[in-house]
């Protein structure tokens, strides 16, 4: 049987949540039938993983996140390469890789285009004409691919209603995860741990999430919050943790290889982001039996609702601090909570799911 020549686009060699999402399907595709190309920035921990899982990595450093002429570049190289290998398949991931890659492979004769969208690059919180110029982009790049691919059915319905993306092309695939060994999470009299793990960027929201949790920290002595990852906000956290006197109730372990055995220490799990597509870090946080405090948005509404925690519009500060401040005495609620995370992430996100979906638009 010959074997398929597969490549993914991403931006950048780390390992959060896109990328996570794309090591998921690769490290669950049939080894016999995939041959498995990646082209990414070089330089980060991605590169290790994808030499764990004998994946061949192309590095494209003139591929950036942010709009510039080296995207000339990058789309020339991506010509280029799909020429040269002639793959079967081109996965690509988030929005500039999308753009770029989805057009240059089908200029460069590959058949089978697919592109899955973590959430959308326009959103309230830009300008009005960034959000119709990216609007331009992705209804532009649809024309180049077979199949889109939608983390969440609210994106899904957004683009096939705005007209970005045919019906006929559009898909949801949730994302997905195993879940661990079940175990006994241990009963803390003496504190209440509130934790979360994201990047520190202006998605994810974290100086208003400080904020927070000072607030919190400053009425009830019991509570402690425990932030994991890395980003260029990071050292702004952390001087606002310093000017309230807090930095042993609010800590920054960084960034973490392995999360599990952080969220184990947690309570609740906690999300205060402004856009996701679908978030990993709940999914993960939820596979371990965690209730979860998160903003009402695309991504996390579709995870969590009053079976499983708690849900708040970005806007209320003041009900998203009392909640929180009120969660250490309510510990049966928390159990439930917990309780139906794992049972929703085991009926509806699981990992085989997730990875039997990507292998039936692949072998269409």
């Amino acid at each position: 049987m010959t074997k398929q020549r597969l490549l993914h686009i991403q931006v950048l060699p780390l390992l959060s949540g896109v990328q996570n999402v794309m090591l998921n399907i690769l490290e669950n595709l049939p080894e016999d039938q995939y041959d498995i190309y990646v082209i990414s920035q070089s330089g980060g921990p991605l590169i290790d993983k994808l030499a764990e899982l004998y994946v061949t990595h192309i590095p494209m450093d003139s591929l950036k996140r942010d709009v510039s002429i080296q995207d000339f570049k990058a789309f020339i190289g991506i010509y280029r390469i799909c020429r040269k290998y002639k793959f079967d398949i081109v996965h690509t991931h988030s929005s500039k890789p999308g753009f770029l890659g989805r057009i240059a492979a089908r200029l460069a004769g590959v058949k089978k285009i697919i592109h899955t969208s973590h959430g959308y690059p326009f959103n309230v919180f830009q300008p009005l004409y960034k959000q119709f110029f990216y609007r331009i982009c992705e209804a532009l790049a649809g024309l180049f691919c077979d199949y889109m691919v939608f983390v969440n059915n609210a994106d899904r319905e957004m683009a096939v209603t705005s007209n970005l993306i045919s019906k006929q092309k559009a898909l949801t695939i949730y994302n997905g995860i195993d879940v661990p060994e079940t175990f006994e999470r241990q009963t803390k009299d003496e504190e209440f741990i509130i934790g979360s793990s994201f990047r520190f960027w202006e998605q994810k929201n974290p100086i208003q999430t400080i904020k927070v949790a000072i607030a919190v920290c400053k009425r009830v002595e019991q509570i402690k919050f425990i932030f994991l990852g890395d980003g260029e906000l990071l050292e702004k956290c952390k001087k606002h943790v310093q000017n309230a006197g807090l930095e042993d109730r609010i800590t920054f372990p960084g960034w973490q290889k392995d999360v599990i055995p952080w969220l184990k220490q947690f309570d609740v799990f906690l999300l205060y982001s402004k856009w996701e597509g679908l978030p990993i870090s709940i999914l993960e946080a939820m596979s371990i039996g965690l209730p979860i405090v998160a903003s009402d948005i695309n991504g996390n509404n579709e995870l969590v609702s009053e079976q499983n925690g708690f849900l708040f519009k970005l806007n209320e500060v003041d009900k998203l601090i009392e909640t929180l401040i009120s969660l250490p005495e309510r510990k049966e609620e928390l159990i439930v909570w917990g309780n139906q995370s794992q049972l929703i992430v085991e009926n509806k996100f699981s990992m085989k799911k997730f990875v039997s979906s990507y292998k039936s638009i692949y072998d269409l």
